[in-house]
């Protein structure tokens, strides 16, 4: 059944913490919100009672129709884990973009502090959160796609060559899937996209349980005029 907490973002729960000394069992991921702060601010009051450990966010925060100032305080709020999207990367190398009737400074700094990936301990093995594809952050990972860029697999080289990695968390192409790529030796490197909550996509949040080794998809439901609901779409198993 659909849920429909009311979101209140005056007290919220602290969620997760950088950096996790306890490897992660049970986290969520939040896609592109691009300054969805209506949607931001119900996907993590939901998520509060989700008994999840963190909140990790792909990036992407800004570049969109609503708050800016808004989504930057919900997650410093929650202590989501948060890396930075290549439109805060265009956003910060424009200083038209950078002035006070734009973003506030506290939020400038905020997003100006944000490194382009994290890595994190798991029950899996290591997780690596990123935008697009590790360091970089423009190039897409489509699910079941045939890699034929140069681009695309130069940057997942150096991560399938780690064998330390096990889990990448990454958003960007505005897709939920969980995709596996096999290595010559040990065990696959799976990337999830938890997909994005931008208004002209299908909105979505995933919430990876390790323990019982799949990811749940819930989609994020706001048509206009009517209240933001979050309900089930998809589990998908992780694969060994």
């Amino acid at each position: 059944m659909p849920t429909d907490p009311t979101p209140d973002t005056r007290t919220p729960r602290k969620i997760g913490a950088v950096p996790s000394p306890t490897p992660l069992r049970r986290f969520a991921a939040i896609g592109d919100v691009h300054a969805e702060d209506a949607r931001l601010a119900h996907v993590l009051t939901w998520l509060s009672g989700q008994d999840v450990e963190a909140v990790l966010s792909v990036g992407d925060i800004v570049d969109g129709a609503g708050d800016h100032d808004r989504c930057c305080a919900l997650l410093r709020a929650h202590a989501a884990i948060v890396v930075r999207g290549n439109h805060e990367r265009a956003m910060l190398a424009n200083p038209f973009a950078c002035q006070p009737r734009f973003i506030a400074d506290d939020s400038l700094a905020f997003l100006a502090a944000l490194p382009v990936t994290r890595r994190m301990p798991t029950l899996r093995g290591e997780l690596m959160l990123c935008h697009g594809v590790g360091d970089n952050d423009h190039v897409r990972l489509h699910p079941q796609h045939q890699e034929t860029s140069q681009a695309v697999i130069h940057a997942l080289d150096p991560l399938l060559a780690d064998s330390a990695l096990r889990l990448v968390v990454a958003g960007h192409t505005h897709r939920r899937m969980v995709r596996s790529f096999p290595r010559p030796v040990g065990p696959p490197l799976i990337f999830v996209n938890p997909g994005t909550l931008h208004r002209g996509y299908p909105a979505s949040v995933a919430i990876v349980d390790l323990g019982r080794g799949q990811v749940e998809f819930h989609e994020v439901l706001a048509e206009p005029g009517s209240p933001i609901l979050v309900q089930p779409a998809e589990v998908v198993p992780l694969r060994a």
